[in-house]
C-alpha cells in the first residue's frame, strides 16, 4: 500500500452485525429497566416539546426572530400559565377531585352491603315480578371492588401527593420543563438527524414510515389535547346545569377520561351518575334515581356528539382503530406503564399496526405501498359546496 493511500474500513459480517445488534438491545433493555422511574417524566417532556414546537415555529416564522429567542418566549409564557393554573384554581380542582374520589371510594367500600340489600328485595315492573333473592350478588360486588379499588387507590395517592408533596412535584415539573426546553431549542438539529438517518436502499420507505408515524402522533397529541379541553369544558357546563356536586372536578375528570377511549368516558359518566344518585337534593326537584338517569342520558348524548361531530374534524381517521384493539391496548398499556400506558395506548397500538403491516408485507415479498399503508389515516380531500353540489347532480342525472 502506497504512502498516503486512504485505508478503507472493512465491512462487518452478518454474524458480527447480529451480535452487535443483540448486545445493543440488551443494553437498552437494561438501561430502561434500571431507570424506568424516569421514563414517565422523559416521555412527558417529549410530549410537551412536541406540543410547543408548532407555537415556536409560528412565532419564529411570523415575527422573524431567531429560533432560540422564540423558544425562550414560548417557554416563559408556558411557565407563567403553569404557575397561574397551579394557584387558586389548581388547588380548587385538586380539592374537588379529592372529595369526589373519597365519595366514590366510600360507595365502593359499601358496595357489598348495597348488593346484599338489593338481593333481599322483590321488584315489580308492571305485569313482571323480579325476585333477586335467588341470586347471590355479594360475591360479584366483592370481585368488582377488588378489581376497581387498586385503580382508585393509585389515583387517590396521586391526588394526595399533589396536595401534600408539593416540593416533589415541583422538582418533577422543573425536570420536565427543562428537558422539553432543551428538546425544543435543539429541535432543528434533532429533526435533521432523524431525517438523515436511513438504511441504504430503504430511504423512501423510511421517509414514508416517518411521515405516517408523525401523522399518527400529531393527530393524537395535538388533536386529543384540543378534544380533552373541549370535553372538560362541556362536561363542566352539563354537570353545572344539572346541579351535580363537584362539577369542576367532574369536568376535569371527564376531559382526562377522553384520553382513554371507550373505558374513560364510560367510567367518568358512571361516577357522575353515582354523585347525582347519592347527593341530598337537586334544584330540578327530581328523585335521586331520576336525577342519575338524566345525568347518564346527558353525558351519553354529549359523548356521542363529540365523537361524531368534533373528533372526525380534528383528528380525521389517523386513529381509526377497532374497539377490540383499543381495549387490548388499554390492558397492555395499564399493565406495562400504569396511567401513562392507559393515556398513550391508542397511538401505540396504531404505531404497532402500521409497523406490523409493513413488516408482514416485506416478509411475504409484497409491496408495502400497493395499496399504501401510510394512507390509512389521511383525510380525504374536502371539496367545496359548489363542486359537491355539481357532483351529486351529475350522479343523479346518470342514475336517471
Amino acid at each position: 500500500m502506497s504512502e498516503g493511500e486512504e485505508v478503507k474500513s472493512p465491512n462487518w459480517s452478518s454474524s458480527v452485525k447480529i451480535i452487535v445488534a443483540l448486545i445493543g438491545i440488551v443494553l437498552i433493555g437494561a438501561l430502561l429497566t434500571r431507570f424506568h422511574s424516569f421514563l414517565p417524566a422523559i416521555v412527558l417532556a417529549g410530549i410537551v416539546a412536541f406540543l410547543v414546537v408548532p407555537v415556536v415555529r409560528t412565532f419564529h416564522t411570523r415575527f422573524k426572530v431567531p429560533w432560540g429567542l422564540a423558544a425562550n418566549v414560548c417557554f416563559l409564557l408556558l411557565v407563567l400559565i403553569v404557575v397561574a393554573a397551579s394557584t387558586v384554581t389548581g388547588f380548587a380542582v385538586v380539592q374537588q377531585l379529592q372529595a369526589l374520589f373519597l365519595t366514590v371510594q366510600n360507595f365502593l367500600f359499601d358496595l357489598p352491603n348495597i348488593f346484599e340489600t338489593i338481593s333481599q328485595q322483590t321488584y315489580v315492573l308492571g305485569p313482571w315480578e323480579l325476585d333477586l333473592s335467588q341470586f347471590d350478588l355479594v360475591p360479584f360486588a366483592e370481585q368488582l371492588l377488588a378489581t376497581v379499588q387498586p385503580i382508585f387507590g393509585q389515583l387517590s395517592a396521586i391526588l394526595a401527593s399533589l396536595a401534600t408533596g408539593a416540593v416533589e412535584w415541583i422538582v418533577r415539573l422543573v425536570f420536565v420543563l427543562a428537558v422539553s426546553y432543551f428538546l425544543t431549542v435543539d429541535y432543528n438539529r434533532i429533526r435533521a438527524a432523524v431525517i438523515n438517518t436511513s438504511i441504504p436502499g430503504f430511504t423512501d420507505d423510511f421517509r414514508r414510515l416517518r411521515i405516517a408515524l408523525l401523522g399518527i402522533w400529531n393527530a393524537f397529541l395535538r388533536g386529543q389535547l384540543l378534544i380533552v379541553l373541549s370535553t372538560g369544558f362541556l362536561t363542566w357546563i352539563v354537570f353545572t346545569v344539572l346541579g351535580v356536586r363537584f362539577s369542576i372536578g367532574l369536568g376535569v375528570l371527564g376531559g382526562l377520561a377522553k384520553f382513554v377511549p371507550i373505558v374513560g368516558p364510560t367510567t367518568a359518566g358512571a361516577i357522575g351518575a353515582l354523585v347525582a344518585l347519592f347527593q341530598p337534593s337537586n334544584w330540578l326537584g327530581l328523585t335521586p334515581l331520576g336525577h342519575a338517569l338524566l345525568v347518564v342520558a346527558s353525558i351519553t348524548l354529549l359523548d356521542q356528539s363529540i365523537d361524531y361531530l368534533l373528533v372526525p374534524r380534528i383528528m380525521g381517521t389517523s386513529l381509526n382503530l377497532h374497539p377490540v384493539i383499543i381495549l387490548i391496548g388499554l390492558l397492555i398499556g395499564a399493565s406495562l406503564a400504569g396511567i401513562l400506558g392507559l393515556l398513550l395506548a391508542a397511538p401505540f397500538m396504531a404505531t404497532l399496526l402500521l409497523l406490523g403491516r409493513y413488516i408482514y408485507r416485506k416478509i411475504v415479498d409484497l409491496d408495502p405501498w400497493d395499496p399504501p399503508i401510510d394512507d390509512l389515516g389521511k383525510k380525504p380531500p374536502r371539496e367545496s359546496r359548489v363542486l359537491g353540489f355539481l357532483r351529486r347532480t351529475r350522479e343523479r342525472i346518470q342514475r336517471s
